[in-house]
This record gives structure tokens, sequence and C-alpha cells, in this order.
């Protein structure tokens, strides 16, 4: 891991080559072309520049670098102020349908040299610590390719929202095939309609697992805030007020609400709770 104080000498590589960087968030998968699957595309993208982190919680993003054929290259991360969260690499793997779902920890820096043209992506997990203070950060993606540095930087806040202890469970995934947001369903009706069986046992990581844990920080959240929060939440992240009552939330098939919405509009709703 590189000295935060040495990535300003390469600052101008990240509006020229920032095209072989993307940070993309966790509802955008990408597939082996190095573009998000034809399920998870959006019009407009959100950008990773500012996000906000809370406390004693994971944050989560789709990291993809491409890599020309014959190249040598070393990804890590960069802090400042230094280990302010942990960070964690996960290299994906794809199903037989070219879907990007298993993950393998991957150790820091990576380093490997391209036998043919890559996008290689990785699923970065952050997680902030319980006592962490409320203060900005900057994180750096770094990419050393070849003979040239291209960084992402992100000035991510670290925001009063405290995710409370709660112990993951789960009751099956979504099939790899449906859209990214699918892992909400879930752990939202678990709260909000009806308590469902937790018998499922992951055999990996995926990541539909790791969605749907995160997915579940938000709901445990939740429980802290209050029931009306969540349902504010929903109206925020663009279901209408009369669809988000529980009630008939819990009645309507998920893709009666969901055709209008894309695959990061979950984004909304977790922006939503970090504010209260």
């Amino acid at each position: 891991m590189r000295s935060w104080s040495h990535f300003a000498l390469f600052s101008l590589a990240v509006s020229v080559t920032a095209q072989e960087l993307y940070v993309r968030s966790e509802f955008l998968r990408v597939g082996a072309d190095g573009k998000v699957i034809q399920q998870d595309r959006v019009e407009r993208p959100r950008e990773i520049l500012s996000p906000a982190f809370a406390r004693n919680g994971f944050a989560s993003y789709m990291l993809t670098a491409h890599i020309p054929a014959g190249i040598e290259y070393t990804l890590d991360v960069g802090q400042n102020p230094e280990d302010s969260v942990r960070v964690v690499f996960y290299r994906q793997h794809y199903n037989p349908n070219g879907i990007p779902d298993r993950l393998e920890k991957a150790t820091l820096p990576v380093q490997g040299k391209a036998a043919k043209e890559e996008h290689l992506t990785f699923w970065m997990d952050l997680y902030v610590a319980n006592n962490a203070p409320v203060r900005r950060l900057k994180i750096e993606i770094q990419l050393w390719a070849g003979d040239r540095w291209i960084l992402y930087p992100m000035e991510a806040r670290l925001v009063e929202a405290q995710i409370p202890a709660f112990q993951p469970k789960f009751w099956g995934l979504p099939a790899p095939e449906a859209r990214a947001d699918a892992a909400m369903i879930s752990p939202w009706r678990d709260h909000l309609c009806r308590p469902l069986k937790s018998e499922f046992q992951p055999q990996e990581t995926t990541i539909r697992l790791l969605q749907q844990r995160n997915v579940q920080q938000d709901v445990a959240l939740t429980k802290k805030l209050g029931r009306d929060i969540g349902i504010q939440s929903f109206v925020r992240a663009g279901i209408a007020p009369e669809a988000a009552l529980p009630d008939a939330w819990c009645a309507a098939p998920p893709e009666h609400w969901r055709d209008s919405l894309n695959a990061e509009w979950y984004l909304k709703l977790r922006d939503h709770l970090y504010r209260q």
C-alpha cells in the first residue's frame, strides 16, 4: 500500500486514464467483457465519489480494472488516515451463463501479468469499526499497469448512523440471473411482512450472499430507528406511498413495484436511513 503523501504525484492520471479503472455500486454486476451485465444496466449509474459509510457496517463496491495483454499490474488501496477502514478484495468468478457470482478472497496488493486483455473485477468490501469517529477520509484505488499509475480517489464520509449488532440469517438467495436488487426482498419481507424460515446454510461466498448481508444491515438499522423510518425510506427510493405501506408492499409481487425502478433504486433507500 502506497503512502498517501505520494498520491499527488500521479493526480493527472485520474483525468487521463480513468476509463481503465471503474468503481461501481454493488448492484451493478460486471461481466467478463468489463461491462455491466444486461440485467443490472441503468441509464445513469451512480458515481462513487463521496460515499457515506455507516459505522459497524460494510460498504461494498464493484471494482473493474482493464489490463492490456502482456502488462504486469499491481492493484492496491490507499487510505488517509491510514487504516480508517478494513479492506477486503474478492475476485469474482462466473457461472455457466456468464453471470458473476462466486467470490474468492484475494490478498492485497493484487499482482499479476495479463496473458491476454482482461477486465479484472473484484468485490471490494470496506468495513467501518463500531467506534470509528464521524469524519471524512480519503480512499484511493491504485492501479499500476505497465509504466503508469491509474487512480480512483474517493472522499468518503463516516456518518453518525451506527449498525446495531445482529446475527445474519439467510432464507435462500435469488437466482444469479435475477436483477441484483432482488437481494433486498427476503430481508425486508422477514421484517415488514412475517418472519421467514431461515434454514439456508451458505456453502460458499457469493455476490448474492454479501448483497443480502448488506441489506440485513439496513434492516437492523431500521429496527433501531423505527418502522415509520423504513416506510419513509421506501418512498424516498421511488416506491409510491400507498405501495410502500407494509400491507400493500407485502401483498404485491416484487415485479409489481420494481418494474418502474432500476437496479440501483435501493441505494436511495439506504441513503435515507443513513441520514436519520
